[in-house]
């Protein structure tokens, strides 16, 4: 029987089913996006759908670790994923939406691209 792959939250540390994290990539100009799609080029890295997971993993510097290379999270990334999700399930906690109903939201802030 095959299992799902999973992977660490940046904020909380906790591993997950990958399908149930956010994904986020670097771009080479090093500003860190939601790839949606999953399907961004090389190393990524992924927070659960909760506000506070999301605010520490931005909020540490966790992500030049995870991504191994400077990187700067633009000043809307968490309120874009934020958005995403209250607009796919409205007054439900974050920490309730999949990673899959984010994927699927048509969510653009100016600078914050959501890749598909």
């Amino acid at each position: 029987m095959r299992t799902s792959p999973s992977r660490t939250c940046l904020g909380c540390r906790r591993v997950r089913p990958q399908a149930a994290l956010i994904r986020l990539v670097r771009l080479t100009s090093g500003t860190v996006v939601v790839d949606a799609g999953r399907r961004g080029a090389g190393r990524g890295a992924y927070v659960c759908p909760d506000t506070q997971c999301i605010e520490r993993g931005l909020s540490r510097g966790r992500l030049g670790h995870a991504f191994r290379k400077p990187s700067e999270a633009g000043p809307n990334l968490g309120a874009a994923v934020r958005a995403a999700a209250r607009r796919v399930a409205p007054g439900a906690p974050l920490c309730e939406v999949s990673a899959r109903a984010i994927e699927d939201a048509d969510v653009d802030h100016g600078e914050i691209v959501v890749r598909s």
